[in-house]
This record gives structure tokens, sequence and C-alpha cells, in this order.
């Protein structure tokens, strides 16, 4: 099964810039739409992340509070840990790599 990839919306400035930097505010509408996608998702799956840059550690939380599953895939702990569904401690490639295979036909 293959899923649809989510669309961005994105404001035309907005659209050049793929990334944030440290100590950069996360454009308004990615952050709705982040927020958005987080409350109505079925399964949030955090791969690779410290889980404590705000407002991105946010997600888990707003996930988890509308009744999402929540799998955290990462080298480290994080303070999401204690509430998620399931912790993967390990490297993100490595784990993914692993995951793919076993789910792939």
């Amino acid at each position: 099964m293959k899923l649809p990839a989510a669309p961005l919306e994105r404001d035309p400035p907005e659209a050049d810039k793929s990334i944030v930097f440290f100590g950069e505010a996360l454009p308004s509408r990615a952050q709705d739409a982040a927020i958005k996608h987080s409350e109505n998702c079925d399964l949030l799956i955090a791969i690779g992340s410290s889980l404590v840059v705000y407002p991105a550690a946010f997600m888990p939380v707003y996930a988890k509070e509308a009744g999402a599953k929540l799998v955290i895939i990462n080298i480290g702990e994080t303070p999401c840990d204690n509430f998620a569904d399931i912790v993967i401690n390990g490297k993100a490639g490595e784990t993914m790599a692993e995951i793919v295979k076993m789910v792939k036909p």
C-alpha cells in the first residue's frame, strides 16, 4: 500500500525556504499545518529527534492528546518516551532500513 503525500500549504515567499535555522521561527502556516496534522493523525512517528526544540516538540503531545499512537525512534532518550506507545532506541537510518525490510513485500 502506498500512502499519499500530505500537501504542503505554503505562501509563495516560503516556498523557496525549506530550512529553519536554529533560533529562527517556524513559518506560522507550516506550524499551523503541523498542529492540524498532529491533532488529526492516527499514528505519529518521531524519527531521529531529541524532541526538545519547540514548537516541533509539541507535535507528539498534540497527537497523543487527540488519541493517536506514538512511536519514537531515536538514539537517545526524549521527554516524550514515558508516554509513547513504542520507543525504539537506535540510529534512525539503520532502524528505518530494518523496518522497511520487514514491511516491504
